[in-house]
C-alpha cells in the first residue's frame, strides 16, 4: 500500500512539475512579482521600444491637493528618468541592436511598457511616532514586455520602492524620492531584461 501511495505521489508531482514548467524561461528573481510566459530570450529581437510611463491611472496615497499638483508637474521628469535610464543601461550592457523611445512599432519588435500604479507621499508623523516602516514614501510600478507583431505578453513585473535613505544620503521628501525610486526600478528592470535576454 505504501509503495502504491508513494508511486501515485511521484506521478502527481511529476505531472504538476511538467505543467508548471511548460517550456517557459525561469523568472529572473530581480523584482518583487514576476511572470514569464516566453520560451525564447529577448535576444530574438533586434529592436526594443521603450514607451513613456503610464501615470494617468496612478493611485495617490497620503497626497493632498497641493502635493498632487507638484507630482503632476514632476511627471515629464519621471518619464525622462525612466526612459533614459533603461535606454542607457541597455546600451551599456550591449543588449539589442536598436533601442527606440516612444515610436510606433513597425514589425517584429519588443515593446516595453510600464505604469506607475501608486504614488505614496508618506507621512512624517507616522514615521516619527509609530515607526516600523509606517508612513514611508513609496512608488509601485508594473511593467510589461510585449511582442509588437502578435500583441502577446511575454513577461511582466510589479515592484515597489520605498524608504528614506539611499546609502548614507537622505533624499528628503517625496520630491527627491520619487525620481530616485523610478530610476531604481528602471535599473532593476534592465537587470530583469538582461537575465531574459539569452
Amino acid at each position: 500500500m505504501k509503495i502504491l501511495i508513494g508511486s501515485l505521489f511521484l506521478v502527481m508531482s511529476l505531472s504538476v512539475y511538467a505543467f508548471a514548467g511548460d517550456g517557459a524561461l525561469s523568472k529572473p528573481d530581480v523584482l518583487e512579482e514576476e511572470s514569464v510566459a516566453m520560451t525564447r530570450g529577448f535576444s530574438a529581437y533586434d529592436t526594443i521600444i521603450i514607451n513613456n510611463l503610464d501615470m494617468d491611472h496612478a493611485e495617490y496615497s497620503r497626497v493632498d491637493d497641493e502635493e498632487k499638483a507638484k507630482i503632476e508637474s514632476m511627471k515629464p521628469m519621471l518619464n525622462t528618468i525612466f526612459t533614459s535610464t533603461v535606454a542607457a543601461e541597455l546600451k551599456k550592457r550591449g543588449l539589442f541592436k536598436d533601442i527606440k523611445i516612444n515610436v510606433k512599432p513597425k514589425g517584429r519588435e519588443l515593446i516595453y511598457t510600464a505604469s506607475v500604479n501608486e504614488f505614496n507621499a508618506g507621512s512624517r508623523a507616522l514615521t516619527m511616532f509609530i515607526g516600523f516602516g509606517s508612513g514611508k514614501v513609496n512608488v509601485i510600478m508594473t511593467g510589461k514586455f510585449i511582442d509588437a507583431k502578435t500583441g502577446k505578453e511575454l513577461a511582466s513585473f510589479k515592484d515597489q520602492e520605498s524608504g528614506g535613505f539611499f546609502g548614507s544620503q537622505d533624499l528628503g521628501g517625496y520630491e527627491g524620492k520619487f525620481p530616485a525610486f523610478v530610476g531604481r526600478i528602471a535599473t532593476l528592470s534592465t537587470d530583469f531584461i538582461e537575465k531574459l535576454y539569452k
